[in-house]
């Protein structure tokens, strides 16, 4: 893909394969290396909504209804017949099961949680599991599974999921890997599921954070991504009401392009 980017250090690439092609020289290898940063990253990080959102824990109330209004316009009416068809959600880069706590169980009567770091995955658990917590979600509804693995590992269930949710996560993907995981999420849904994606964009090409070896793309990055994985966009949106500090958050809803 024709992308220019940038790392932090200031290094200009020509081309995401340029990028790939550097990060194999390292000694410790490309993969290895890549995704051991990332870990070590928010093992460091606090197990709180402050701490997985990097000081910036006050736009989760926002975030959250965002991705509320998203989610509706994304899956429409079968939101409202979980009763008669129990839905079920997987939630990428759970965290500290922020999102899945005040939005994704609100809808889906089974959520699995998926996070590579073992302290933020424990804080989720215990948020999630306290049997003596106050669960402002409907009382039949629960989380499930609760796995300790990058996304380059998961193996889904093939035909489990209703919706995949992945939040501020696929930027720690190479794009390889982000291809071969949108194929398992592919067979991970049922007839009619969608793929949200809701992801940092950066203005152009994309930008390596070194310290935790992530990557922000461009919205057309992202098209083209999808567009290579075999997907189809359904809707296209930019988060609102986002601190302007930071990168443009935008929301995308994809489905197989098969369907």
């Amino acid at each position: 893909m024709q992308f220019k980017g940038v790392d932090s250090a200031g290094q200009a690439f020509d081309s995401p394969e340029e990028l790939w092609h550097h990060l194999d020289q390292q000694p410790s290898g490309r993969r290895q290396a890549w995704y051991d940063r990332a870990v070590k990253y928010w093992d460091q990080q606090d197990a709180s909504v402050d701490g997985v959102l990097g000081g910036y824990g006050h736009v989760s109330d926002s975030d959250i209804s965002e991705s509320q209004k998203f989610l509706r316009k994304a899956f429409g009416t079968r939101l409202q017949n979980n009763a008669q068809e129990p839905l079920c959600a997987i939630d990428c880069g759970a965290g500290v099961g922020r999102v899945t706590e005040h939005l994704l169980l609100h809808h889906f009567a089974e959520v699995d949680l998926v996070e590579p770091s073992g302290h933020l995955l424990e804080a989720a658990r215990t948020r999630l599991s306290n049997p003596m917590g106050a669960k402002p979600w409907p009382i039949h509804h629960r989380a499930v599974n609760f796995w300790q693995l990058g996304l380059e590992q998961l193996e889904p269930q093939p035909s489990r999921y209703d919706v995949v949710w992945i939040q501020w996560c696929l930027l720690y993907l190479t794009d390889e890997d982000a291809i071969s995981f949108f194929h398992k999420c592919q067979r991970a849904l049922k007839p009619g599921g969608r793929i949200i994606v809701k992801e940092n964009i950066c203005q152009d090409g994309f930008v390596v954070d070194k310290d935790d070896s992530s990557l922000s793309r461009s919205n057309a990055y992202m098209l083209k991504l999808f567009e290579q994985a075999g997907m189809q966009v359904l809707y296209n949106v930019q988060q609102r009401n986002f601190p302007k500090e930071l990168y443009k958050v935008r929301m995308y809803a994809l489905q197989p392009r098969a369907s």
